[in-house]
């Protein structure tokens, strides 16, 4: 019996196979290259540029060398705090003397008997037709523009012992007050105006002046204390003052030892 069978067709199924997979890997390559093409255009047309900006930021320069554009905002818009600029120091007052020609002066720390220390501002002269130098000395308060108190001793010799000494205390709201203190006669004399209310007189002329000028003197029973009191009852001046005479030798010697000791320290500071 002869049987007969039909040729096989070998490899045609696998190349149907092939050829659909060849297809299909075809169309998904078109479509994501579509989608990514059509992605970043649409992207550059609505100005989206975000990996753009965080280079550029990645990038940028230190705020302190970063020339800044004219559009941006201040810095205090952005949160930033600049350091305030300390304001310069206020000029210092000093005083206009002149007893002569300047030998020395300018400003010491001085430290003064209770342990503070107080800046000062001095001034040598000399009178050129007697030799005689004179030391001026001002001491400064909480402010530049405010002294305290000033020293003037006159026939000052360098490391000499003191003679006299005129201070003179000055108060924010108070009259002036000078006290000289004498080693040779071993008095304390202080003086003091009062001012006072200035204007018209309500008062004649000849009654005015038997008002003015009234003296009276006061002493205590040992007669080392006396006082002048010097008053107009007529207000015709602008001022009135007291003077008071105390005599006390040793209170003198230790005034004077004690204004000698600040003395030698602005010797010892200033510049020479």
């Amino acid at each position: 019996m002869t049987i007969s069978r039909s040729p096989e067709n070998r490899g045609g199924a696998n190349k149907l196979a092939l050829y659909s997979i060849l297809v299909i890997a075809a169309v998904a390559a078109a479509i994501i290259i579509t989608f990514f093409v059509t992605g970043f255009e649409s992207r550059s047309a609505t100005g989206d540029q975000s990996g753009v900006s965080d280079l550029a930021v990645s990038y940028s320069l230190p705020l302190s060398t970063r020339v800044p554009d004219p559009t941006e905002a201040p810095i205090s818009d952005i949160g930033l705090k600049l350091l305030a600029v300390e304001p310069p120091p206020a000029p210092r007052f000093i005083p206009e003397v002149n007893f002569g020609e300047v030998l020395a002066q300018g400003l010491v720390d001085v430290d003064m008997p209770g342990g503070a220390a107080s800046e000062t501002w001095y001034s040598f002269q000399v009178d050129t037709s007697t030799r005689d130098i004179t030391l001026f000395y001002a001491l400064y308060g909480s402010s530049p523009s405010i002294i305290t108190r000033t020293v003037k001793i006159d026939d000052y010799t360098q490391r000499g012992k003191l003679n006299s000494a005129e201070v003179t205390l000055y108060y924010p709201e108070g009259p002036i007050r000078t006290i000289v203190y004498d080693r040779a006669t071993g008095i304390i004399t202080l003086t003091q105006q009062y001012p006072q209310p200035y204007g018209p007189s309500m008062f004649t002329p000849e009654l005015r002046v038997a008002m003015v000028n009234q003296d009276i003197v006061l002493s205590d029973e040992a007669g080392s204390i006396s006082a002048q009191l010097q008053l107009d009852l007529s207000g015709l001046t602008d001022s009135e003052q007291i003077i008071l005479e105390r005599s006390a030798p040793d209170l003198v010697d230790e005034v004077l030892s004690q204004i000698q000791d600040l003395v030698i320290q602005i010797e010892d500071k200033r510049i020479k």
